[in-house]
């Protein structure tokens, strides 16, 4: 039971420094303070150190209702986690591994088929490592 409740708030931090992140992407328009994601982005798809001026508008723009829509999602995870995963009902556990592993497939697809890798070490991998270890320690209280 000890263990359980580590990883219960293990999984509501996590969801709160996703929270945090999506809302910088909103406000701040990019990815990460440093730019090295938009650097790598602008290597993968344009050749260059620095993305475009009209693209780094568009994908300022766009990281706004996206930052929005990821808080949104660990804002929905957090809640998840707090109540029904804590009080151990099963469709908590489903709901959060289907999400994930959905979003880290399709994800992983799609950034593989446009070549865009770099966004697979810097987001996928870290996310993986972040999520794997609860979902893993934690599955035998839902499936004994």
């Amino acid at each position: 039971m000890k263990n359980f409740n580590f990883w219960v708030s293990y999984l509501k931090i996590v969801s709160l420094i996703f929270i945090a992140m999506g809302m910088m992407w909103a406000f701040v328009g990019s990815f990460d303070p440093f730019g090295i994601y938009d650097t790598q982005m602008a290597r993968a798809f344009f050749g260059q150190d620095e993305l475009p001026a009209d693209v780094a508008q568009a994908t300022q723009f766009l990281l706004g209702p996206f930052g929005m829509t990821s808080a949104g999602y660990f804002i929905l995870q957090y809640f998840i986690v707090t109540n029904a995963f804590a009080k151990k009902e099963k469709w908590a556990y489903k709901a959060i591994v289907v999400a994930f592993f959905v979003w880290f497939g399709f994800d992983t697809a799609i950034s593989w088929s446009h070549g865009a890798y770099f966004n697979i070490l810097m987001a996928n991998i870290s996310s993986l490592v972040a999520m794997l270890p609860p979902i893993i320690a934690t599955k035998k209280v839902f499936y004994p």
